[in-house]
């Protein structure tokens, strides 16, 4: 096991923003397992991500208005005259006074950089919340802390871990044309060696990634349909068999769990309920097949 004092606060922004290589990320992941609160911490930090990302991306994406444009290619018209600035009053009387409203403009600035910052951060953990609550289903009681919600539900770190990712420039951590890389990286992180083919129903594996799970590493593979829509294939360890549990829909995602083989797996995503049940049936019968089981 790492050292926690090796694992620096750099490392775990480092892990959610996806700049570290295999080794390092195999570090931070064990590092985890053995400090739930640094593993809470990196939660929080991908929620508001996600959050962040699903309150401004679409502004990001608007077409520029043709005025901005015309701007933009415009030839800036020639100054006239000179330029007045701070260092033409220098020598004279008071000539600390313009310096001392420079550095008290800046000071002022920095003070609403801050202040907007915290803000925005407040208002993405705001999102992230009630995300998390309707994709849990309304109705239940109060959410504990971050730390003590990870034990609790399968389906809540899927729709998490789903929330996270599926939206990102980079969805997944291992592409399918590596299919080899892929499944020899989920048996050894995860135990997990036969992802499931729904290309029957029109849903083509991207590929897979490796996310921080309760006792140990969890697995995510995401399938994307002709029209972009997408969906994830969530897995992690489970101790006890458990009761297949109802579909959980809110604000168009739908979240269907059931246990196999000593994993606990949860399909996710967008689609109609049909759809889901669908490929959440085919999917349980792949993994749950003696050739997944021999695997």
């Amino acid at each position: 096991m790492t050292s926690r004092k090796l694992i620096e606060e750099a490392d775990l922004h480092a892990l959610v923003d996806g700049e570290l290589d295999a080794e390092r990320r195999r570090q931070v992941e064990d590092h985890l397992l053995a400090h739930p609160e640094d593993m809470a911490l990196v939660e929080g930090w991908r929620r508001q991500n996600a959050a962040l990302r699903a309150a401004f991306e679409p502004v990001a994406l608007e077409m520029l208005p043709l005025s901005l444009k015309d701007a933009a290619t415009r030839t800036p018209a020639p100054i006239q005259g000179p330029i007045e600035t701070g260092a033409i009053h220098w020598g004279r009387p008071g000539a600390s006074r313009p310096a001392q409203r420079s550095d008290q403009l800046r000071a002022n600035r920095r003070k609403q950089a801050l202040l907007s910052t915290i803000l925005t951060l407040l208002a993405g953990a705001a999102v992230a919340g009630v995300a998390a609550l309707v994709l849990a289903g309304r109705g239940e009681a109060p959410r504990p802390p971050v730390a003590a919600s990870l034990t609790q539900s399968y389906a809540g770190r899927a729709g998490l871990t789903y929330a996270t990712y599926v939206y990102d420039a980079r969805p997944v951590e291992i592409d399918i044309s590596r299919r080899g890389e892929l499944v020899a990286w989920l048996t050894e992180r995860v135990g997990f060696s036969r992802p499931p083919d729904l290309a029957d129903l029109g849903l083509r594996l991207m590929g897979g990634r490796v996310a921080p799970g309760v006792a140990a590493p969890a697995g995510l593979l995401i399938y994307e349909r002709a029209d972009g829509a997408r969906i994830g294939l969530y897995f992690e360890r489970a101790e006890a068999a458990g009761a297949p549990q109802e579909p959980r829909a809110g604000q168009g995602v739908t979240a269907i769990e059931w246990r196999a083989g000593g994993f606990a797996f949860v399909l996710v995503g967008p689609l109609a309920p049909e759809d889901m049940q669908a490929a959440a049936e085919r999917a349980a019968t792949a993994v749950a097949s003696p050739e997944a089981e021999k695997r």
